[in-house]
């Protein structure tokens, strides 16, 4: 019995240490948001979708208008994923995002 209890005190502390705050969440989606605007490449980039949170990464969708002059300024849309606590933003095209852009 004690032995349990041991176990389950050990595993609570556990839980409890590993576990963050609102505000920690908060300035983790916000930072790795700001990221991913300035990596997206695009011109007026906004967030779309996400955060998507998973074990060391955050996923968003990202929108804006492609700058290239041959894109015509179409709309352009790409995934970042982001790793946290550290990491760079890294950038790929959404497939035929562009296809119904104007």
């Amino acid at each position: 019995m004690r032995t349990l209890l041991t176990l389950t005190f050990f595993a609570a502390s556990i839980t409890a240490a590993h576990a963050s705050s609102p505000d920690a969440w908060n300035d983790l989606y916000r930072t790795t948001g700001e990221a991913c605007l300035k990596q997206s490449g695009l011109k007026k980039p906004r967030l779309v979708e996400g955060p998507t949170t998973f074990a060391h990464a955050v996923l968003y969708k990202v929108q804006g208008r492609w700058p290239q002059p041959h894109m015509k300024n179409k709309i352009g849309r790409v995934y970042c994923l982001h790793p946290y606590p550290d990491g760079t933003a890294e950038i790929v095209d959404v497939p035929n995002a562009s296809a119904n852009g104007k």
